[in-house]
């Protein structure tokens, strides 16, 4: 089927390094892999180098006069002519949206045109972005007269659901459908057979690697790595965390600060890479380490990190628990906030070599039931069949099948 996917968020580059970027071009893969054609509007193309679908660009002035209220109420305006013109010269089946606050034009054009939609909710973007508003309340409430008019709408989290049904009064018994479907990941592109990066390039050499990709952000936990690298140090262990990720001034700002505080031995600021290098650079690495998450999030790395077979140190959160477990068989959780205890965490998995791989073959075999790419494409084509589409072929049954041979699954097969 013919899907056109509308990305309206101003500050999410499609071709970005951001997770949100990243979950954008997978899903858009993925169900072009599972033989669907897709076009992908969005106003913040950037680079697409890793883009291997079709873009249509939507130019919108981004003066900062106009504060974040009016970029996104002008955006929305000039949405209804492209995605009109999209839909008449694309004839989709069907329409996938990733919510952006103030953008209703594509749920308009899908009303009036008679199309299935799926509206994709990642975070509670009026709350979260309410401290650059200068409306917040006018964005709250376009916010949820929008959920309350979608048919489907897939949430990345059980929390982020219950949040929004009881923030927009929701009524999901008169929906087609209200699912949770979690951010998920290619097994494919992350394997543990990846051939690793080399870190002795990156001032890792003989050291103890802990490793972290995602934006710099402070609700990520970014603080932690200073108190912790501190408690290393301190202890003369040879290990340095790795911070990847992040927009180049803020980097810049984190490196001088870990000169000053004496901890630049034990925590290194490699600033963004290429999505495509993250695979070999994680294959590197000892440890994978998520430091905090919002508690309704879908945390993108952790996917990325147990599909690649490595043992997860994670802030214990309703977020984590809920892809993790409380079990601790899929990675270790720490006190949320409290370094000491993270190093802690951390440790027992270098100190111990069988559990660092029994983690990390059992996160992956996790993942392989529950989070591919390959289960969010059934997921979609379930729900757009509900809301009557037709073509709504799902993956196969050999696409659930684990690509990486068989002795990096085993206990006496490769360490990962």
């Amino acid at each position: 089927m013919r899907i056109l996917y509308i990305s309206g968020d101003l500050g999410v580059e499609a071709g970005g390094r951001k997770g949100a970027a990243t979950h954008i071009r997978a899903t858009c893969d993925a169900l072009t892999a599972f033989g669907h054609e897709v076009l992908l509007v969005t106003p913040n193309v950037g680079d697409t180098s890793e883009i291997n679908f079709p873009v249509l660009g939507v130019k919108t002035p981004r003066s900062k006069m106009l504060g974040a209220d009016g970029r996104y109420l002008l955006l929305n305006h000039l949405m209804k002519k492209v995605l009109e013109d999209a839909i008449i010269d694309f004839q989709p089946d069907a329409v996938y949206e990733r919510y952006s606050l103030y953008q209703t034009a594509g749920e308009a054009a899908c009303r009036r045109r008679g199309l299935p939609r799926i509206l994709e909710v990642n975070t509670l973007l009026a709350h979260e972005q309410s401290d650059r508003l200068r409306f917040p309340r006018l964005a709250l409430w376009v916010e949820r007269r929008l959920w309350r008019r979608e048919k489907a709408i897939i949430a990345v989290s059980t929390m982020l659901k219950r949040l929004m049904v009881d923030s927009a009064g929701l009524d999901t018994g008169s929906m087609t459908g209200f699912v949770i479907c979690p951010v998920a990941v290619n097994p494919a592109c992350f394997s543990p057979a990846t051939a690793p990066a080399d870190l002795n390039m990156l001032g890792a050499e003989n050291r103890e690697v802990v490793a972290y990709i995602g934006t710099m952000t402070a609700w990520h936990g970014v603080d932690l790595f200073f108190e912790a690298a501190r408690i290393l140090r301190d202890s003369d262990r040879p290990t340095v965390i790795m911070a990847v990720g992040g927009e180049d001034d803020r980097v810049a700002r984190l490196r001088i600060r870990a000169r000053e505080e004496g901890v630049d031995s034990h925590l290194l600021f490699l600033g963004s890479i290429p999505h495509s290098q993250v695979p070999a650079l994680l294959a590197a690495v000892d440890v994978c380490l998520i430091p905090d998450t919002q508690d309704w999030s879908s945390p993108t790395k952790f996917f990325e990190f147990a599909a690649m077979q490595k043992p997860v140190v994670a802030a214990r959160s309703p977020a984590v628990e809920e892809v993790f477990g409380t079990s601790e068989q899929t990675g270790v959780l720490f006190e949320r906030g409290n370094a000491a205890d993270m190093v802690r965490a951390i440790e027992s998995v270098l100190d111990d070599a069988p559990l660092a791989r029994r983690i990390g073959r059992a996160s992956r075999r996790h993942i392989m039931k529950h989070y591919t790419s390959a289960r969010s494409v059934e997921t979609i084509m379930k729900l757009y069949r509900a809301l009557g589409a037709t073509n709504t072929e799902v993956p196969p049954a050999e696409a659930h099948i684990d690509p990486v041979p068989p002795a990096y699954l085993q206990e006496d097969g490769p360490a990962p």
